[in-house]
């Protein structure tokens, strides 16, 4: 049966996420005699060339079979992990962002479009952000338990006991790639094969174009966003800053992947209980005030506690609205237009962190406080309620 993809795709993600390098990354790439800048710099080639291949490996994924993408993701990830091992250069680590960043891109939509369509054939489409957070959660899951033991393993610090977490990592991604070969493939989408390129990308272009309440999703999706992408490197200067012990460093983080695991597996529920336009509020509104208080109230209790809720409901988001985008997009199209959609998000993602390095520079408290003005000030100006997920224009 066509949901045993979703059981492969859970089993995916959990080896695929086991990151037993997290806690060293950085200091890794100082061993290796990167400085700050360049360390900082690798994020922005990386979202840069995911923003490049985004259409392109879209639109790939639409003409051939969404599965073949799953698997290059899958082993993009293990050669750009096995030159990691064995780089020393800056330039050889740009080489492998690029690698990276190409990978991300060929699952960005692909791997979204296929869990959608696989539902879709078996009329469950509208339990997608159950499916699709229960994916997730498993990575989150995966990723708490690579953490703890790469935490353990790389104790004395040093070049080799890094250079182990990345071999124990390659060892479960292959694992992955063996189980994307099993995956069955959707019989939608088929008549793209004989679409051009340029069409497929035009009729992905003019939905979201005149799709006006996916406009709204998409508007709600990116500009009320908690930077995720930027919590998770300011917050270990905030720590220090407000006197949290170093000993909580992990433990914060670990804590925060746990409950958004939770989070990512019950949105559905939580959807339910509150409604469409309650838990949207309720996702924007209390990573805004966490935010602004994190600039105020100074002391590590509530320092720990602020990060934990802001990124942990991070996570909340993704299978909430990957539902509700999905559900005004065609099953021929789909990983075209949700590359387009993640090509949208990528650039205000570089945008924001620019703009937001800039001011943590001179002011770490002063960039909370902005980030959750804006959070605050675009959950005013958009909104989403039933209305623009009921009514579709295809």
């Amino acid at each position: 049966m066509k949901s045993n993809n979703i059981t492969k795709l859970k089993y995916i993600y959990f080896f695929k996420s086991l990151n037993f390098f997290a806690p060293i990354l950085a200091l890794f790439y100082l061993a290796r005699g990167l400085n700050t800048f360049e360390l900082l710099s690798l994020e922005v080639i990386l979202i840069s060339t995911l923003f490049l291949a985004e259409i392109p490996t879209g639109i790939l994924a639409d003409k051939i079979k969404r599965k073949y993408s799953i698997s290059l993701v899958i082993l993009f990830y293990i050669i750009g992990n096995i030159l990691t091992i064995y780089a020393e250069s800056y330039f050889t680590f740009i080489i492998i962002q690029i690698i990276f960043g190409i990978g991300l891109a060929f699952g960005s939509g692909a791997v979204e479009a296929l869990v959608y369509d696989t539902l879709k054939s078996e009329n469950k489409e509208k339990e997608m952000n159950k499916y699709w957070g229960s994916i997730n959660s498993k990575a989150l899951i995966s990723g708490v338990i690579a953490v703890l033991i790469g935490g353990f393993l790389t104790l004395s610090q040093d070049i080799n006991s890094y250079l182990l977490t990345f071999k124990l990592y390659t060892i479960g991604a292959v694992i992955a790639l063996i189980i994307s070969f099993f995956i069955d493939e959707p019989n939608f989408k088929k008549q793209s094969k004989t679409e051009s390129s340029i069409v497929i990308f035009k009729n992905s272009y003019n939905l979201i174009l005149k799709n006006k309440n996916l406009r709204q999703i998409i508007y709600v999706s990116i500009l009320t966003v908690p930077f995720p992408h930027i919590i998770k490197l300011l917050f270990q200067p905030y720590f220090n800053l407000v006197g949290v012990s170093s000993i909580y460093f992990g433990i914060s983080v670990s804590v925060a992947m746990l409950f958004g695991a939770l989070f990512l597996k019950y949105a559905f529920k939580i959807e339910n209980k509150f409604g469409i336009k309650k838990t949207i509020f309720l996702l924007n509104i209390i990573p805004a005030i966490a935010y602004i208080l994190m600039s105020f109230i100074i002391t590590p209790t509530y320092a720990i506690l602020f990060y934990i809720i802001i990124y942990s409901l991070s996570f909340m988001r993704n299978p909430i609205f990957s539902q509700y985008q999905n559900d005004h997009i065609e099953s021929k199209n789909r990983a075209t237009t949700l590359s387009l959609i993640s090509m949208i998000n990528s650039i205000y993602f570089i945008i924001s962190q620019l703009v937001i390095g800039v001011i943590a520079n001179y002011n770490l408290l002063l960039s909370f406080f902005i980030m959750g003005i804006i959070i605050l000030i675009s959950s005013i100006i958009f909104k989403i309620d039933e209305s623009h997920i009921k009514n579709k224009k295809y």
